[in-house]
């Protein structure tokens, strides 16, 4: 049991490290680019205290524009994709997120058709009470 605490612990030390790091640019990138890239990529927004030396200015001016670039696309194209959605278009663009509910179902199903063609496709058997 001793050894199962240690092991927790220090898997504890080794998450919440992780969370305390800070993010810095890749080699060349620009704090604008960051931010637009981020936001094109469906995620939301960073806390600047996480950004290693950041530009806020710069930061903010591209994740808008980047956001202003993703909430314009069709949000069943950006379902269908795969890429996962954290609402970020909701005040942009009100119909974003049912259109890219629509796309997302469309993706899993896809999935699952690949995988059956595969001959990967493991079905799950749920129980109903009735």
């Amino acid at each position: 049991m001793g050894i199962n605490i240690k092991l927790m612990t220090a898997c504890l030390v080794v998450v919440l490290a992780g969370c305390s790091s800070t993010i810095a640019l890749k080699k060349g990138e620009t704090w604008e680019q960051f931010g637009y890239d981020l936001a094109m990529s469906g995620g939301k927004m960073i806390e600047t205290s996480r950004l290693e030396s950041v530009d806020v200015a710069a930061y903010q001016k591209g994740y808008v524009s980047g956001l202003k670039a993703f909430c314009e696309q069709d949000g069943y194209d950006v379902g269908l994709s795969g890429l996962f959605y954290q609402g970020t278009c909701d005040a942009i663009n009100p119909n974003f997120a049912e259109q890219y509910n629509i796309g997302w179902v469309d993706y899993e199903i896809n999935q699952l058709n690949y995988d059956w063609e595969l001959g990967t496709y493991e079905p799950t058997v749920e129980s109903y009470d009735y």
